[in-house]
């Protein structure tokens, strides 16, 4: 386990990694940022998979007011709702003071496949921006192409693992930091993310660089789930 991130599956963590910030081309905007995650429960019996995007609108302190649902995978939303809106986050800056914004999640529900051997892409449900909170000037990256990642070998390790991911303005994953981490899932997860392909945020209708909040959600082995 990770000596600074160490993780319970019920608990919560203080992120203390670097972070990029999401820039206008003036550096007048960076949009919030991750700073406190806590564990994603998968939702007991179920043997869905796929991804769940959430637009959460954060106040001048970085609280969240209101998660919205960009993506929907039922049952898998309810428990990706209930948990982030216990994360915190740093308020987005706007000319050098703290404001309110919004920051994209996306929860994904992991198959177990150890093996790695057929493992498809996630379903991308359509996307309905008519249920997200009012985004403002920003307009976060939106994902068009995921995918899962592959449990380690012979793993016991469960939990979610948390990661910020920094997009380009032409679309391209730039780096990846682990907020989160489980052992060898980090590992795994944060592969698998430099896989994805979006479309760049925009700032006042201008492609920018912008971080991407993903959350991988590993299913226990011993649960049978998958």
């Amino acid at each position: 386990m990770n000596r600074r991130w160490g993780v319970a599956l019920t608990g919560a963590i203080l992120l203390t990694a670097p972070t990029w910030g999401q820039i206008d081309a003036g550096g007048a905007y960076h949009g919030p940022v991750l700073g406190h995650a806590g564990d994603v429960t998968y939702p007991m019996n179920s043997r869905t998979t796929g991804i769940v995007t959430l637009d959460i609108s954060v106040d001048a302190t970085g609280t969240v007011q209101n998660v919205g649902v960009v993506r929907d995978v039922p049952p898998l939303t309810s428990a990706a709702q209930s948990a982030v809106r216990s994360w915190q986050f740093t308020p987005a800056i706007v000319n050098g003071r703290a404001t309110a914004g919004t920051v994209q999640v996306n929860v994904v529900f992991n198959p177990f496949n150890p093996s790695g051997v057929g493992l498809p892409s996630p379903p991308l449900q359509p996307a309905n921006s008519n249920k997200a909170p009012n985004r403002g000037d920003f307009q976060p990256a939106q994902v068009t192409e995921a995918h899962y990642a592959t449990y380690p070998p012979h793993t016991v390790r469960a939990g979610t693992v948390v990661l910020q991911v920094h997009v380009e303005s032409g679309g391209q994953v730039q780096g990846v930091i682990v907020a989160r981490g489980i052992g060898s899932l980090s590992g795994t997860a944060s592969k698998a993310v430099k896989t994805w392909k979006f479309t760049a945020a925009s700032y006042k209708g201008e492609a920018v660089t912008s971080d991407v909040v993903v959350a991988y959600v590993f299913a226990s082995p011993a649960a049978g789930t998958m």
